[in-house]
Formats: structure tokens, C-alpha cells, sequence
């Protein structure tokens, strides 16, 4: 618990509501539905960036730098590569707590956080596929 405080004092109380939300189960709690939700989100918005991707592999114009489309091909290899890299960075950042009940807490926290940006990055991608 003393570990949660001084985590309270350094992260800003705007950050999430999860940080005020009580026990260390309360807040892992917090942290894991805050993470499920983002994880929805992405699952929800991935249709259409895939939607979007096909749109532009349709409507190629082969160059001399390539003559076949790939946005899906790229668009898959690339969002498997980013959930195997934010699973890792996030076991990484929650390491420091070996084991304890901390551990659970950063590892849904920064789940959450990459989860978040991720989903920033796919509206962006999809918008660029449709310009």
C-alpha cells in the first residue's frame, strides 16, 4: 500500500480515476476494466481500418516502387507485431514489481495507456488510406 501512495503522489490525479479508487483490489479492478474497455474499442474500430485498407488495396494504381497492393497484408503484420510488442513492453513495465500486488495494477495500466494510443494511431491510418 505504501508503494500505491507513492505512486499517488507522483502520478497525476487527472491521469485515471483508477489511482483514487481505493484498495490495491480496487484499483487492479479499475485498471483491468479500464483495459478491457480500451481492448472493445480497438475490437470495434478494427473492422473499419481493415474496411478501409481493402478500399485501398481495390483502388491500387501500381508505381515502380510497387506494383501490387499490400495495406491489408501491412495493416495485419503490423497490428500482430504491435500486440506482441505492447504484451511485452507491458510484462517489461510491471517487472518492477515482482510478483507483487502492484505488478497486476501497472501491467492493466499500461495495457490500457498503449491500447489508447494505439487506437489514435488505427483512426489516423484508416483516415490516410481514404485520402
Amino acid at each position: 500500500m505504501l508503494l500505491i501512495a507513492l505512486l499517488l503522489e507522483v502520478a497525476p490525479a487527472t491521469q485515471s480515476p483508477c489511482w483514487n479508487a481505493g484498495s490495491d483490489l480496487e484499483i487492479s479492478q479499475c485498471w483491468d476494466r479500464a483495459d478491457q474497455a480500451a481492448d472493445a474499442e480497438l475490437n470495434k474500430i478494427w473492422p473499419d481500418v481493415l474496411k478501409s485498407a481493402r478500399e485501398a488495396d481495390r483502388d491500387f494504381m501500381p508505381t515502380q516502387r510497387r506494383e501490387t497492393p499490400a495495406a491489408v497484408q501491412d495493416l495485419i503484420s503490423a497490428q500482430r507485431a504491435w500486440l506482441k510488442y505492447r504484451d511485452a513492453q507491458c510484462a517489461l513495465e510491471s517487472d518492477y514489481a515482482q510478483g507483487g500486488s502492484l505488478e497486476p495494477i501497472l501491467s492493466a495500466k499500461c495495457s490500457t495507456e498503449m491500447t489508447r494510443a494505439r487506437i489514435m494511431q488505427l483512426h489516423d491510418i484508416a483516415a490516410g488510406f481514404r485520402e
